[in-house]
């Protein structure tokens, strides 16, 4: 039986030939960043060898089995100093965080910091030999160093950086605003919801403008859902890439149909104030994996 690395809640559990013993339970806290702290010192020295260990093409050599490290997020942090600082590279701060920009940092937000490079395979998937011979074949990978987090349901893949696509959304040129004449009426984030009084987390942008105006396709994609849901009155879903997705709410009219293919800057509705809406406005939310993210744009 291959090696495969499982987790379940904290605890890492290394399977081989039958045989479970547990490597540790409880995480690993990060009290700070200073090069003399003796676990920062340990996660860089393991980030070392298992990037040694992933580039050297070697069979034999056995990764030290992915753990994480966690990290208070501090006022003074930002993302590429928590990078350098722990021997990470963007590709995988981002993945295992599910971080849509360097923007999403934020004091007091807790980091997963693994003792390996790599990214998360972006879609769950099965932790069976088949699946991980797939992969290993199609990220021209030694399978027997994919490793398997149960947690998230997705395979691990050192060594393996992130693609221009991601790099694209990463750094804010993926998405375009949706609309050519808008005014940001409430941000992403806590706010005092407009009907209760009571403050709220708001999980998109919402862009007032005239009724009627046109609303384009923030990315390529594929329609997923065209119709009526809730409080978001008339809305279009569309999938896109890497498991992100955009929403577009409160529509007057429709363009699109389910399942139809739609590029960038395409028009596919008009602003409305269909479902729970004071006014005309368009509702704009970008997903992860289901994650709402904070929306950042191309220059537009």
């Amino acid at each position: 039986m291959s090696k495969i690395v499982v987790f379940l809640k904290w605890t890492v559990i290394w399977i081989s030939l039958g045989v479970t013993s547990e490597l540790f339970s409880g995480p690993l806290t990060l009290a700070n960043l200073d090069y003399s702290n003796p676990l920062l010192k340990n996660l860089r020295s393991e980030i070392k060898e298992n990037l040694r260990i992933s580039k050297s093409g070697t069979k034999n050599e056995n990764l030290i089995p992915l753990k994480y490290y966690e990290y208070k997020v501090q006022k003074e942090d930002n993302f590429f100093k928590i990078m350098a600082r722990t021997g990470m590279d963007l590709e995988t701060l981002s993945s295992v965080n599910e971080l849509s920009s360097p923007h999403d940092l934020s004091p007091g937000m807790v980091l997963e910091i693994p003792n390996m490079r790599g990214t998360f395979h972006p879609e769950e998937t099965e932790a069976d030999e088949k699946t991980k011979l797939r992969l290993a074949n199609q990220y021209q990978i030694n399978p027997n160093k994919l490793q398997f987090d149960a947690e998230r349901g997705k395979w691990f893949m050192p060594g393996i950086s992130m693609g221009k696509s991601e790099k694209s959304f990463f750094y804010g040129f993926g998405f375009q605003f949706p609309l050519t004449t808008a005014r940001i009426s409430s941000n992403f984030g806590k706010r005092l919801d407009p009907f209760t009084k009571k403050e709220t987390f708001h999980g998109g942008l919402d862009m007032a403008a005239k009724q009627g105006s046109d609303v384009y396709s923030s990315m390529d994609g594929v329609v997923s859902f065209v119709g009526n849901q809730g409080g978001y009155g008339n809305l279009i879903i569309i999938k896109h890439s890497l498991g992100y997705e955009t929403r577009y709410g409160h529509l007057l009219n429709y363009f699109v149909k389910q399942g139809q293919k739609v590029k960038k800057g395409e028009k596919i509705g008009e602003v409305g104030q269909t479902g729970r809406a004071t006014g005309p406005h368009l509702h704009f939310e970008i997903r992860r994996n289901s994650k709402r993210q904070r929306p950042i744009f191309q220059s537009h």
